[in-house]
């Protein structure tokens, strides 16, 4: 494992700043309005045209519960058997025996996105990852996403799902855990969020598992509301 275990005590209160800095920008998206240019010019290139399928602002919470796979886990103890002679396999015993016992992980948190003009022009999430027993806790920042191909235009489709690839810095109890981390966004139509990670060092920390949100607010380049919340 390349993370460390943070075992939770009075003394590693969770960092409720980070939360004010994540207010701040779901403020900031609330406000995003772009003007109605027809077209800007960005160095030789020439932006797409602005509307409601290239631009937009939204944020959400995020919420999930990380599963140990069990499967893979028993896999790895019978192959552990065939491959490593007796004393290997007692020294290693231990640690396979006891990663049986993982305690699934609460993943809770904030996001915000902005696309302009087919271009992410700010993705960022905080939120805090914390076992089922209590015991182990982490604090997680992803910023500075940057998409994976600045030739093509992000096209948002509210009626299935929209996909966004990038690169993005991950940081793990306030401490640069990885740069430039492959990273996928994808929007199920304009109501919920998944992410993925594609390095396992980052992966073991998260059981191999996606993470899920809602989406709480989904706004278009005139910055008009798109989420209907029906609350009769």
């Amino acid at each position: 494992m390349n993370y460390l275990k943070v075992i939770l005590d009075t003394h590693y209160p969770f960092n409720i700043n980070n939360y004010f800095i994540i207010s701040n920008l779901v403020t900031a998206a609330n406000s995003f309005v772009l003007s109605n240019n027809t077209q800007t010019k960005m160095g030789d290139n020439i932006l797409p045209e602005v509307n409601d399928s290239n631009t937009f602002s939204t944020n959400g919470f995020l919420s999930s519960v990380l599963f140990p796979n069990y499967d893979i886990l028993l896999h790895n103890i019978n192959e552990s058997y065939s491959l490593f002679n007796n004393n290997d396999l007692k020294k290693d015993k231990d640690n396979i025996n006891s990663s049986l016992y993982e305690f699934p992980k609460l993943i809770s948190g904030s996001w915000v996105l902005n696309v302009t003009q087919g271009n992410v022009t700010n993705f960022h999430s905080v939120f805090k990852l914390v076992s089922s027993d209590g015991l182990e806790k982490h604090f997680l920042e992803i910023n500075n996403f940057q998409n994976s191909d600045t030739n093509t235009s992000i096209i948002l489709n509210p009626y299935t799902y929209t996909i966004l690839n990038g690169y993005a810095d991950i940081k793990i109890d306030d401490q640069l855990f990885e740069s430039h981390l492959p990273l996928k966004i994808q929007l199920n139509r304009i109501n919920t969020i998944i992410i993925s990670m594609n390095k396992q060092s980052i992966n073991d920390l998260l059981f191999d598992n996606p993470i899920y949100g809602v989406v709480d607010s989904f706004k278009n380049f005139k910055n008009d509301e798109l989420l209907i919340l029906n609350n009769s």
